[in-house]
Protein backbone atom coordinates (compact mmCIF):
# COMPACT_ATOMS: atom_id res chain seq x y z
CA UNK A 1 0.00 0.00 0.00
CA UNK A 2 1.24 3.67 -0.96
CA UNK A 3 1.69 5.89 2.06
CA UNK A 4 -0.60 9.00 1.29
CA UNK A 5 -1.05 12.55 3.30
CA UNK A 6 -4.20 13.50 3.87
CA UNK A 7 -5.22 17.18 5.54
CA UNK A 8 -8.44 16.65 7.54
CA UNK A 9 -10.72 19.88 8.33
CA UNK A 10 -12.82 19.62 11.30
CA UNK A 11 -12.36 18.51 14.74
CA UNK A 12 -15.41 17.01 15.80
CA UNK A 13 -16.41 13.68 15.53
CA UNK A 14 -16.36 12.57 11.63
CA UNK A 15 -12.92 14.60 11.62
CA UNK A 16 -10.99 12.86 14.15
CA UNK A 17 -12.58 9.15 13.47
CA UNK A 18 -11.28 9.86 10.07
CA UNK A 19 -7.72 10.94 11.37
CA UNK A 20 -7.72 7.71 13.46
CA UNK A 21 -9.06 5.22 10.57
CA UNK A 22 -6.41 7.10 7.99
CA UNK A 23 -3.28 6.85 10.95
CA UNK A 24 -4.25 3.64 11.97
CA UNK A 25 -4.11 2.54 7.99
CA UNK A 26 -0.47 3.51 7.98
CA UNK A 27 -1.51 7.06 5.86
CA UNK A 28 0.05 10.62 7.38
CA UNK A 29 -2.55 13.03 8.14
CA UNK A 30 -2.98 16.47 9.81
CA UNK A 31 -5.94 17.74 10.91
CA UNK A 32 -6.96 21.05 11.27
CA UNK A 33 -9.42 22.34 13.53
CA UNK A 34 -10.45 26.46 14.08
CA UNK A 35 -11.70 26.07 17.63
CA UNK A 36 -8.93 25.87 20.41
CA UNK A 37 -10.19 23.11 21.41
CA UNK A 38 -11.85 19.59 19.56
CA UNK A 39 -15.45 18.78 19.55
CA UNK A 40 -16.51 22.29 20.31
CA UNK A 41 -19.25 22.10 17.45
CA UNK A 42 -22.06 19.65 16.86
CA UNK A 43 -20.14 17.39 19.08
CA UNK A 44 -20.09 19.02 22.28
CA UNK A 45 -23.79 18.62 24.17
CA UNK A 46 -25.45 16.57 21.57
CA UNK A 47 -27.93 13.99 22.04
CA UNK A 48 -25.30 11.30 23.16
CA UNK A 49 -27.29 8.24 21.55
CA UNK A 50 -26.35 5.33 18.83
CA UNK A 51 -29.47 4.92 17.39
CA UNK A 52 -29.32 2.80 14.81
CA UNK A 53 -32.94 2.44 15.18
CA UNK A 54 -33.77 5.84 14.20
CA UNK A 55 -32.03 6.06 10.71
CA UNK A 56 -35.08 7.51 8.84
CA UNK A 57 -34.46 11.17 7.73
CA UNK A 58 -36.58 14.12 8.98
CA UNK A 59 -37.99 14.92 5.60
CA UNK A 60 -40.24 11.77 5.73
CA UNK A 61 -43.69 12.12 3.52
CA UNK A 62 -45.93 15.50 4.73
CA UNK A 63 -43.06 17.40 6.32
CA UNK A 64 -43.79 20.35 3.81
CA UNK A 65 -47.44 20.49 6.06
CA UNK A 66 -45.63 20.43 8.73
CA UNK A 67 -43.32 23.14 8.53
CA UNK A 68 -45.68 25.19 7.46
CA UNK A 69 -47.54 24.72 10.23
CA UNK A 70 -44.38 25.76 12.50
CA UNK A 71 -44.04 28.96 11.30
CA UNK A 72 -46.89 29.81 13.50
CA UNK A 73 -46.14 27.75 16.44
CA UNK A 74 -43.34 28.17 18.36
CA UNK A 75 -43.53 24.66 20.32
CA UNK A 76 -43.39 22.66 16.78
CA UNK A 77 -40.54 19.78 16.88
CA UNK A 78 -39.55 20.71 14.06
CA UNK A 79 -39.52 24.59 13.10
CA UNK A 80 -39.07 26.21 10.19
CA UNK A 81 -38.65 30.33 11.40
CA UNK A 82 -40.10 32.61 8.43
CA UNK A 83 -36.67 34.73 7.98
CA UNK A 84 -34.57 31.55 7.01
CA UNK A 85 -37.48 30.53 3.94
CA UNK A 86 -35.36 32.58 1.32
CA UNK A 87 -31.88 30.78 2.32
CA UNK A 88 -33.83 27.87 2.12
CA UNK A 89 -35.37 28.13 -0.76
CA UNK A 90 -33.10 25.60 -3.60
CA UNK A 91 -32.40 23.25 -0.49
CA UNK A 92 -35.88 22.95 0.47
CA UNK A 93 -37.00 22.32 -2.90
CA UNK A 94 -34.18 19.45 -3.33
CA UNK A 95 -35.55 18.71 0.85
CA UNK A 96 -38.86 18.28 -0.33
CA UNK A 97 -38.68 16.28 -3.30
CA UNK A 98 -36.29 13.74 -1.10
CA UNK A 99 -39.74 13.21 0.73
CA UNK A 100 -41.89 11.35 -1.22
CA UNK A 101 -42.51 7.39 0.18
CA UNK A 102 -40.34 5.69 -1.75
CA UNK A 103 -37.22 7.47 -1.71
CA UNK A 104 -37.68 7.91 1.79
CA UNK A 105 -37.54 4.78 2.91
CA UNK A 106 -34.47 3.99 0.13
CA UNK A 107 -32.85 6.85 2.32
CA UNK A 108 -34.16 4.99 5.69
CA UNK A 109 -32.53 1.19 4.54
CA UNK A 110 -29.13 3.15 3.60
CA UNK A 111 -28.61 5.38 6.64
CA UNK A 112 -29.99 1.78 8.48
CA UNK A 113 -26.57 -0.36 7.05
CA UNK A 114 -24.42 2.33 7.59
CA UNK A 115 -25.51 3.13 11.41
CA UNK A 116 -25.77 -0.28 11.98
CA UNK A 117 -22.07 -0.98 11.17
CA UNK A 118 -20.91 2.38 12.42
CA UNK A 119 -22.18 1.41 16.24
CA UNK A 120 -20.24 -2.46 15.48
CA UNK A 121 -16.95 -0.28 14.96
CA UNK A 122 -17.32 2.27 17.82
CA UNK A 123 -17.62 -0.56 20.15
CA UNK A 124 -15.04 -2.94 18.50
CA UNK A 125 -12.60 0.61 18.83
CA UNK A 126 -13.81 1.16 22.11
CA UNK A 127 -12.83 -2.61 23.52
CA UNK A 128 -9.80 -2.85 21.52
CA UNK A 129 -8.64 1.03 22.52
CA UNK A 130 -9.91 1.17 26.22
CA UNK A 131 -11.85 4.23 25.38
CA UNK A 132 -13.89 5.39 27.92
CA UNK A 133 -16.49 8.07 27.44
CA UNK A 134 -19.73 7.12 29.79
CA UNK A 135 -20.71 4.85 27.55
CA UNK A 136 -23.81 2.13 28.04
CA UNK A 137 -24.93 -0.19 25.54
CA UNK A 138 -28.29 -0.97 27.33
CA UNK A 139 -30.41 0.33 24.72
CA UNK A 140 -33.10 2.97 23.83
CA UNK A 141 -36.81 2.40 24.79
CA UNK A 142 -39.48 4.76 22.37
CA UNK A 143 -43.06 4.83 24.60
CA UNK A 144 -46.71 5.75 23.01
CA UNK A 145 -49.74 7.41 24.49
CA UNK A 146 -51.48 5.92 22.12
CA UNK A 147 -51.49 3.10 19.58
CA UNK A 148 -52.57 5.36 16.78
CA UNK A 149 -48.92 7.27 17.52
CA UNK A 150 -47.13 3.72 18.14
CA UNK A 151 -48.09 2.58 14.81
CA UNK A 152 -45.59 4.90 12.29
CA UNK A 153 -42.79 3.51 14.28
CA UNK A 154 -43.58 -0.09 14.55
CA UNK A 155 -44.18 -0.23 10.72
CA UNK A 156 -40.75 1.67 10.57
CA UNK A 157 -39.43 -0.84 13.16
CA UNK A 158 -41.01 -3.88 11.37
CA UNK A 159 -39.47 -2.88 7.74
CA UNK A 160 -36.17 -2.53 9.36
CA UNK A 161 -35.88 -6.10 10.76
CA UNK A 162 -36.10 -7.43 7.47
CA UNK A 163 -32.44 -5.59 7.81
CA UNK A 164 -30.87 -6.69 10.51
CA UNK A 165 -32.60 -3.88 13.37
CA UNK A 166 -33.80 -5.94 16.35
CA UNK A 167 -36.66 -5.10 18.61
CA UNK A 168 -38.71 -5.35 21.11
CA UNK A 169 -42.29 -4.70 21.19
CA UNK A 170 -44.29 -3.92 24.58
CA UNK A 171 -47.00 -3.20 26.56
CA UNK A 172 -47.05 -0.79 29.75
CA UNK A 173 -45.73 -3.71 32.08
CA UNK A 174 -43.07 -4.64 29.98
CA UNK A 175 -41.65 -0.61 29.31
CA UNK A 176 -41.46 -0.19 33.27
CA UNK A 177 -40.07 -3.45 33.72
CA UNK A 178 -37.34 -2.04 31.11
CA UNK A 179 -37.12 1.37 33.01
CA UNK A 180 -38.31 0.93 36.62
CA UNK A 181 -37.88 4.96 36.88
CA UNK A 182 -41.32 4.60 34.50
CA UNK A 183 -43.70 3.15 36.96
CA UNK A 184 -45.24 6.96 37.93
CA UNK A 185 -46.38 7.26 34.52
CA UNK A 186 -46.87 3.53 33.67
CA UNK A 187 -51.19 4.30 33.88
CA UNK A 188 -50.40 6.77 30.54
CA UNK A 189 -48.31 4.14 28.58
CA UNK A 190 -50.19 2.50 25.70
CA UNK A 191 -46.75 0.45 24.32
CA UNK A 192 -42.97 0.95 24.20
CA UNK A 193 -40.43 -0.08 21.59
CA UNK A 194 -37.28 -0.91 22.92
CA UNK A 195 -34.05 -1.16 21.14
CA UNK A 196 -31.53 -3.56 22.86
CA UNK A 197 -28.75 -2.71 19.92
CA UNK A 198 -28.85 1.55 20.59
CA UNK A 199 -26.19 3.19 22.99
CA UNK A 200 -25.08 5.87 24.55
CA UNK A 201 -22.28 7.67 25.52
CA UNK A 202 -20.98 11.17 25.38
CA UNK A 203 -19.88 11.99 22.09
CA UNK A 204 -17.03 14.98 22.88
CA UNK A 205 -15.72 12.86 25.49
CA UNK A 206 -15.12 10.04 22.48
CA UNK A 207 -13.76 12.70 20.25
CA UNK A 208 -11.22 13.69 22.99
CA UNK A 209 -10.43 10.05 24.11
CA UNK A 210 -9.82 8.95 19.95
CA UNK A 211 -7.56 11.58 19.39
CA UNK A 212 -4.97 10.51 21.80
CA UNK A 213 -4.93 7.48 19.84
CA UNK A 214 -4.38 9.08 16.58
CA UNK A 215 -1.78 10.92 18.00
CA UNK A 216 0.20 8.19 19.48
CA UNK A 217 0.03 6.22 15.54
CA UNK A 218 1.34 9.47 14.66
CA UNK A 219 -1.69 11.69 13.52
CA UNK A 220 -1.09 15.40 13.45
CA UNK A 221 -3.78 17.62 15.14
CA UNK A 222 -3.61 21.76 14.85
CA UNK A 223 -6.02 23.55 17.03
CA UNK A 224 -6.88 27.03 16.68
CA UNK A 225 -5.97 26.63 12.92
CA UNK A 226 -8.87 27.59 10.56
CA UNK A 227 -8.11 26.91 6.97
CA UNK A 228 -8.42 29.70 4.94
CA UNK A 229 -8.40 28.57 1.62
CA UNK A 230 -7.95 25.08 -0.51
CA UNK A 231 -4.63 24.95 -2.73
CA UNK A 232 -5.62 23.87 -6.28
CA UNK A 233 -3.53 23.31 -9.36
CA UNK A 234 -4.99 22.78 -12.73
CA UNK A 235 -8.35 22.01 -11.41
CA UNK A 236 -6.92 19.09 -8.70
CA UNK A 237 -7.09 20.11 -5.01
CA UNK A 238 -3.58 20.21 -3.62
CA UNK A 239 -3.97 20.91 0.15
CA UNK A 240 -5.06 24.07 2.42
CA UNK A 241 -3.79 27.30 3.81
CA UNK A 242 -3.79 28.18 7.05
CA UNK A 243 -2.66 31.05 9.25
CA UNK A 244 -0.29 32.10 6.46
CA UNK A 245 1.24 28.57 5.91
CA UNK A 246 0.59 26.09 2.93
CA UNK A 247 0.26 22.26 3.74
CA UNK A 248 0.29 19.89 0.69
CA UNK A 249 -1.60 16.51 0.45
CA UNK A 250 -5.07 15.20 -0.63
CA UNK A 251 -7.80 17.13 1.28
CA UNK A 252 -10.93 15.76 3.23
CA UNK A 253 -13.80 17.41 4.32
CA UNK A 254 -15.02 17.23 7.71
CA UNK A 255 -16.22 20.49 8.90
CA UNK A 256 -20.61 19.62 9.15
CA UNK A 257 -22.10 22.65 8.12
CA UNK A 258 -19.36 25.03 7.52
CA UNK A 259 -18.54 22.34 4.38
CA UNK A 260 -20.41 24.11 1.62
CA UNK A 261 -18.69 27.34 2.82
CA UNK A 262 -15.09 25.48 1.87
CA UNK A 263 -16.02 23.45 -1.19
CA UNK A 264 -18.11 26.82 -3.10
CA UNK A 265 -13.94 27.82 -3.28
CA UNK A 266 -13.73 25.27 -5.72
CA UNK A 267 -16.98 25.59 -7.65
CA UNK A 268 -18.27 22.40 -5.57
CA UNK A 269 -22.03 23.11 -4.38
CA UNK A 270 -22.62 20.99 -1.46
CA UNK A 271 -26.25 21.11 -0.46
CA UNK A 272 -26.16 20.98 3.41
CA UNK A 273 -27.73 23.13 6.05
CA UNK A 274 -27.39 24.21 9.31
CA UNK A 275 -30.84 23.13 11.94
CA UNK A 276 -30.48 23.97 15.05
CA UNK A 277 -30.76 21.18 18.20
CA UNK A 278 -30.87 21.89 21.80
CA UNK A 279 -29.71 19.97 24.89
CA UNK A 280 -29.97 20.12 28.65
CA UNK A 281 -27.88 18.72 30.76
CA UNK A 282 -28.39 18.69 34.61
CA UNK A 283 -26.15 16.79 37.44
CA UNK A 284 -27.95 13.65 38.77
CA UNK A 285 -25.76 11.89 41.05
CA UNK A 286 -28.81 12.56 43.81
CA UNK A 287 -30.51 10.58 42.44
CA UNK A 288 -28.65 7.32 43.48
CA UNK A 289 -30.26 3.96 42.48
CA UNK A 290 -32.92 5.85 41.09
CA UNK A 291 -31.22 6.90 38.03
CA UNK A 292 -32.85 5.41 34.83
CA UNK A 293 -31.48 2.82 33.06
CA UNK A 294 -31.45 3.86 29.55
CA UNK A 295 -32.87 6.84 27.06
CA UNK A 296 -36.54 7.11 26.96
CA UNK A 297 -37.51 8.75 23.64
CA UNK A 298 -40.88 10.97 22.86
CA UNK A 299 -40.99 10.20 19.27
CA UNK A 300 -43.58 12.76 18.90
CA UNK A 301 -41.37 15.29 20.03
CA UNK A 302 -38.14 14.25 18.12
CA UNK A 303 -36.62 14.73 22.08
CA UNK A 304 -35.12 12.10 24.77
CA UNK A 305 -34.22 12.04 28.44
CA UNK A 306 -30.40 10.50 28.88
CA UNK A 307 -28.35 8.80 30.92
CA UNK A 308 -25.07 9.82 30.20
CA UNK A 309 -22.71 8.79 33.70
CA UNK A 310 -23.64 11.01 36.18
CA UNK A 311 -25.85 13.36 34.16
CA UNK A 312 -29.35 13.51 32.55
CA UNK A 313 -29.63 15.61 29.07
CA UNK A 314 -32.77 16.32 27.66
CA UNK A 315 -32.41 16.31 24.20
CA UNK A 316 -33.64 17.22 20.75
CA UNK A 317 -36.17 19.30 18.44
CA UNK A 318 -34.60 21.30 15.49
CA UNK A 319 -34.71 24.82 14.23
CA UNK A 320 -33.55 26.06 11.04
CA UNK A 321 -32.61 29.00 12.00
CA UNK A 322 -29.46 29.77 10.12
CA UNK A 323 -26.18 29.83 11.31
CA UNK A 324 -27.86 31.23 14.77
CA UNK A 325 -26.95 29.57 17.89
CA UNK A 326 -28.96 31.49 20.58
CA UNK A 327 -30.26 29.60 22.88
CA UNK A 328 -34.64 30.51 22.79
CA UNK A 329 -35.59 29.68 26.51
CA UNK A 330 -38.96 28.43 25.25
CA UNK A 331 -37.36 25.44 23.45
CA UNK A 332 -35.39 25.08 26.78
CA UNK A 333 -38.54 25.21 28.82
CA UNK A 334 -40.23 22.49 26.19
CA UNK A 335 -37.09 19.88 27.17
CA UNK A 336 -37.69 20.76 30.96
CA UNK A 337 -41.20 20.17 30.88
CA UNK A 338 -40.55 16.67 28.95
CA UNK A 339 -38.40 15.17 31.66
CA UNK A 340 -40.83 16.73 33.98
CA UNK A 341 -43.69 14.66 32.42
CA UNK A 342 -41.75 11.33 31.84
CA UNK A 343 -40.36 11.28 35.16
CA UNK A 344 -42.35 13.33 37.37
CA UNK A 345 -41.23 11.06 40.62
CA UNK A 346 -37.41 12.41 39.96
CA UNK A 347 -38.03 16.26 39.82
CA UNK A 348 -38.14 16.68 43.30
CA UNK A 349 -34.11 14.96 43.34
CA UNK A 350 -32.43 17.62 40.95
CA UNK A 351 -31.52 21.10 40.95
CA UNK A 352 -32.95 22.04 37.47
CA UNK A 353 -31.91 25.90 38.31
CA UNK A 354 -28.76 24.44 37.17
CA UNK A 355 -29.10 22.96 34.27
CA UNK A 356 -26.86 23.93 31.43
CA UNK A 357 -28.51 24.60 28.07
CA UNK A 358 -26.60 24.15 24.98
CA UNK A 359 -27.76 24.51 20.88
CA UNK A 360 -25.63 23.18 18.47
CA UNK A 361 -26.01 22.95 14.72
CA UNK A 362 -26.88 19.84 12.92
CA UNK A 363 -25.50 19.50 9.43
CA UNK A 364 -28.24 18.37 7.18
CA UNK A 365 -28.55 17.49 3.83
CA UNK A 366 -31.22 17.86 1.25
CA UNK A 367 -31.40 14.35 0.69
CA UNK A 368 -31.33 13.01 4.55
CA UNK A 369 -28.05 10.98 3.89
CA UNK A 370 -24.69 12.12 4.20
CA UNK A 371 -22.16 12.67 1.44
CA UNK A 372 -19.34 10.13 1.64
CA UNK A 373 -17.00 9.98 -1.64
CA UNK A 374 -14.30 11.19 -3.46
CA UNK A 375 -15.42 14.80 -4.97
CA UNK A 376 -15.51 15.96 -8.48
CA UNK A 377 -12.64 17.73 -8.12
CA UNK A 378 -9.28 15.24 -7.74
CA UNK A 379 -7.70 15.29 -4.10
CA UNK A 380 -10.57 16.59 -2.38
CA UNK A 381 -12.80 13.43 -0.40
CA UNK A 382 -16.05 14.46 1.38
CA UNK A 383 -17.26 13.06 4.19
CA UNK A 384 -20.14 15.61 5.90
CA UNK A 385 -23.87 16.27 6.14
CA UNK A 386 -24.89 13.59 8.62
CA UNK A 387 -27.55 15.40 10.28
CA UNK A 388 -29.07 14.30 13.27
CA UNK A 389 -27.03 10.92 13.13
CA UNK A 390 -23.32 12.38 13.64
CA UNK A 391 -22.16 9.99 16.72
CA UNK A 392 -24.17 7.50 15.42
CA UNK A 393 -22.55 7.09 11.39
CA UNK A 394 -19.21 8.71 12.80
CA UNK A 395 -16.82 5.49 13.35
CA UNK A 396 -18.22 4.04 9.97
CA UNK A 397 -18.44 6.63 7.49
CA UNK A 398 -14.58 7.24 8.27
CA UNK A 399 -13.98 2.96 8.04
CA UNK A 400 -16.27 3.57 4.67
CA UNK A 401 -14.25 6.70 3.44
CA UNK A 402 -11.33 5.34 4.37
CA UNK A 403 -12.59 2.27 1.90
CA UNK A 404 -12.94 4.29 -0.64
CA UNK A 405 -9.61 5.97 -0.48
CA UNK A 406 -7.77 2.67 -0.57
CA UNK A 407 -10.05 1.51 -3.29
CA UNK A 408 -11.86 -1.52 -1.42
CA UNK A 409 -14.84 -2.74 -1.60
CA UNK A 410 -17.22 -1.42 0.85
CA UNK A 411 -21.10 -2.33 0.35
CA UNK A 412 -22.32 0.94 1.40
CA UNK A 413 -20.24 2.60 -1.52
CA UNK A 414 -23.03 3.88 -3.87
CA UNK A 415 -24.75 4.70 -1.37
CA UNK A 416 -23.99 8.05 0.17
CA UNK A 417 -22.40 9.11 -3.55
CA UNK A 418 -23.73 12.76 -4.64
CA UNK A 419 -21.65 13.67 -7.04
CA UNK A 420 -20.46 11.47 -10.01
Amino acid sequence: MTKRHFNIIGGGLVGISTLYELVSRGHEATLFEAEEELGRGASFANGGMLTPSMPDPWNGPGVAGHLMASLFDPKSSMKLHLSQVPALAGWGLRFLAASGRAQHQATTLANYRLCAASVERTRELTARLGLQYDQSDAGTLKIFESAQAMAGPLELADRLAEAGLRFDKLDAAGAVAAEPQLAAIGHRIAGALRFPDDGVGDARKFVLALAEKARELGGTIRLGARVDKLLTRNSRIEGVASGGEEHHGEVVLCTGVWSPELARQVGLPIPVKPAKGYSVSVAAGALGNRMPRLPVIDDAMHAAVVPLGHRLRFVGTAEFAGFNRRIDQPRVDNLIALFERVYPDLVSNLDLSDARPWAGLRPMSAEGRPIIQKSPRDGLWLNCGHGHLGWTMASGSAELLADLIERKPNASADDFRKFG
